[in-house]
């Protein structure tokens, strides 16, 4: 080879490198994640600071765990079905539509869904379990924050037939901090009908401060329901103060006829939907949309600006970041927006 011809090749060389880099550039920039400054990651960090105002970082852990991170509000076990088996709760016989510029969307009538409660069949008659075992194995694993390990247990039978023993009653069995009286006072867990749970503070026997409330629901049960949460402030045994709601559902049993209530966020009393919220809805096609409104002890406040439809629906919320797109209820559905299915009254059982 001469010297022509080596310079040729240097030259070649020298040109395709300088491609690759140019390449190798654009393909970095392109996948840069979206700088912290961002429109969107200020919305997310601003909603998780206004759901976790005035929580501890206990709490604020038990949010990220129970599929709501910093930074993204769409959970792993995102979806969701109002087809139901023998033991699903119905969803709300409704016609709550997305309209948008004012104008119907075509789609089938769009509604809330929303379950009432888990229930527990009875086929635990031979199952054997230890309530203060159980108890503080559940406990001691809530207490570390290990959510996996926490919904194991829940699931399986001996958990579930400890559950199933206050079948109809509104006790509960807790184990964890007391008063001189004897009652929950402090931290501590406690065991509902239903597979429901609690960790938190209590005062003087009731769910009082900052804690975590779970409805599990049994595998057999063929809800598209496989988990209900709230999050946040208590007083006088139910949700009061700033907290958050969160779905989690069956991806299989989801239909075309209902959006489904992913998180509500925002401010509750006595359970009931409360003052400003920011609702995350989920399709069957696993789209999310977030909405904006305000409450007044569960009824929803129509926005300023807007209207009626022509079928005399009440637009209830705006689309984040649209004020020309809706969710319409009628003026039945418009009343009753609560965290549903909490067992409230009860005492601790011996």
């Amino acid at each position: 080879m001469d010297n022509k011809e080596k310079m040729r090749v240097a030259i070649t060389a020298g040109v395709i490198a300088v491609i690759l880099l140019i390449l190798i550039a654009y393909i970095a920039i392109s996948g840069k994640k979206v700088d912290k400054n961002s429109e969107d990651a200020l919305l997310a960090s601003d909603i998780m600071e206004y759901a976790n105002s005035g929580a501890s970082d206990d709490q604020s852990s038990n949010l990220v765990s129970q599929g709501v991170s910093p930074g993204s509000f769409d959970s792993s076990e995102d979806a969701s079905s109002a087809a139901s088996s023998d033991n699903a709760d119905s969803s709300v016989s409704s016609s709550t539509v997305i309209e948008k510029n004012e104008k119907v969307n075509k789609e089938p009538g769009k509604c809330f869904y929303r379950a009432d409660a888990a229930e527990l069949k009875d086929k635990y008659g031979k199952v054997k379990y230890d309530r203060d075992a159980q108890l503080k194995e559940m406990h001691d694993y809530w207490a570390k924050n290990n959510m996996n390990a926490v919904r194991e247990l829940a699931h399986l039978e001996r958990y579930e037939a400890m559950s199933y023993a206050l079948n109809g009653s509104y006790d509960f069995y807790y184990y964890g901090e007391k008063n001189k009286d004897g009652k929950p006072e402090g931290k501590g867990l406690a065991v509902y009908a239903n597979d429901q749970y609690y960790f938190g503070e209590f005062k003087d026997g009731k769910r009082s401060g900052s804690g975590s409330w779970i409805c599990f629901y049994p595998s057999y049960s063929g809800n598209v329901v496989t988990e209900h949460t709230y999050s946040g402030e208590w007083a006088e045994d139910r949700p009061n103060g700033k907290g958050q709601e969160h779905y989690d559902y069956d991806t299989s049993r989801m239909n075309t006829a209902d959006v489904y209530i992913q998180n509500a966020i925002g401010s509750f009393k006595d359970s009931y939907y409360d003052k400003e919220m920011y609702i995350i809805t989920l399709d069957k096609s696993e789209h999310t949309d977030e909405w904006v409104g305000t409450c007044t002890e569960g009824k929803f406040n129509s926005p300023a600006h807007a209207s009626k439809d022509k079928t005399g629906r009440y637009p209830v919320m705006s689309l984040k970041g649209n004020d020309d797109t809706h969710l319409y209820m009628t003026d039945k559905e418009i009343e009753e927006n609560l965290i549903r299915g909490i067992i409230t009254g009860g005492n601790a059982a011996n």
